[in-house]
């Protein structure tokens, strides 16, 4: 298994506020366990120090999503 890192960034600065962790054998597990965090913050997530993926905020997400 591989860790990462799922970092919430604020608007519209794109500061690190927080981060979950996400464990998984692969990118891709690790990149469909991070879509399931998806809500109004944009999320980068990282393997150490590669960035995997940067998912935009979603307009259409409910105020309480991650």
């Amino acid at each position: 298994m591989v860790y990462y890192r799922l970092y919430l960034m604020n608007r519209p600065e794109g500061r690190f506020v927080g981060f979950e962790e996400i464990e998984a054998p692969d990118d891709v597990e690790a990149v469909r366990a991070a879509e399931r965090h998806c809500g109004r913050q944009p999320l980068e997530l990282w393997c150490g120090k590669r960035k995997v993926k940067t998912f935009p905020p979603r307009e259409d997400a409910d105020q309480s999503d991650f």
